[in-house]
């Protein structure tokens, strides 16, 4: 592994079979942004209206964001003025709590499979995007959440999928150790399910005719049904799912110093309609909290 002189760290990594796929630049680079602006490029820690109401709890430390890059609409490589960035929703929050916290971070891309491992094994590392569960609060701190998610059913071609009966007798991809992998194995224990490191590898397994179903992210689903033409997706209601699929939060190895100040400045956001506008921008206005932010809960137990 190597770092350039611009903050950009560089490793082997298997996802980029999402090359071409969502039509919004190269998804093959390994990105790491040194604390940017909306994926801007630009320090963190720089000033801004912002930053000037800060307490600055998190003032001059070096964090790391580990996660996926193949991730839209969260994470995902953008060619901006000719160079590549890792933008999306994601990048948009992190970028922000450093400008109020006065922390600065690289991002460094890894299959979601490795992800959970190079957290856990950091005082100084985070993702998002993450749900919490009892298995993952014995060994992981969570923020409360910022973003409330729903099941996403991709096919190609056909009817929309909505309802998890409509699974019932076909082949379903998910990518593994994910809450959607976790959700139809409990829901459809007998269900033809298979598992892949990665979500481009599902997807490609759909477009292949090799699988029926990919049960993803919804947002992730709609922006690869955007990038594919023929795919068809459905969203599952959110009743079916709330007891197996949560808010997505911040994640950190248990005892991370760092978690409280996150999930304080996370709820200022909420407050003051920050989240709100990115959601917006990213993802959609059906997918905005709007006044009711109560899904959102709080951090999980020992976050102080």
């Amino acid at each position: 592994m190597e770092r350039n002189r611009t903050g950009i760290r560089t490793a082997n990594l298997d996802r980029r079979g999402f090359v071409g796929l969502m039509a919004l630049g190269t998804m093959g680079m390994m990105g790491m942004l040194a604390g940017c602006g909306s994926g801007s490029g630009s320090d963190a820690s720089g000033s801004s209206s912002s930053s000037k109401k800060s307490s600055k709890a998190l003032a001059g430390q070096k964090l790391t964001f580990v996660g996926d890059d193949a991730f839209a609409p969260y994470r995902y490589v953008k060619t901006v003025g000719g160079k590549k960035k890792v933008v999306g929703l994601d990048i948009a929050i992190a970028d922000e709590m450093a400008k109020r916290l006065g922390f600065t971070y690289e991002f460094e891309a890894q299959e979601f499979s490795a992800t959970l491992a190079s957290v856990q094994s950091s005082k100084t590392s985070f993702t998002m995007a993450m749900s919490s569960n009892t298995e993952r609060e014995k060994t992981f701190d969570f923020t409360r959440g910022y973003y409330e998610p729903l099941v996403g059913v991709l096919t190609k071609g056909g009817t929309a999928i909505t309802k998890v009966s409509e699974l019932k007798g076909k082949s379903i991809a998910c990518t593994t150790g994910t809450v959607q992998n976790k959700f139809i194995e409990a829901v459809l224990p007998d269900g033809d399910i298979h598992t892949y490191d990665g979500g481009s590898q599902c997807l490609q397994e759909v477009l292949a005719g090799r699988i029926d179903a990919y049960l993803c992210d919804g947002a992730e689903g709609q922006s690869m049904a955007d990038a594919n033409k023929g795919l068809v997706l459905g969203l599952l209601a959110r009743k079916e799912t709330q007891d197996y699929v949560g808010v997505y939060r911040v994640m950190a190895t248990k005892g991370a110093s760092f978690v409280s100040a996150f999930d304080k400045c996370i709820g200022e956001m909420l407050k003051d309609g920050t989240i709100d506008k990115y959601i917006g921008k990213y993802v959609g206005k059906d997918f905005e909290w709007g006044d009711d932010t109560s899904a959102a809960g709080t951090a999980t137990k020992g976050v102080n």
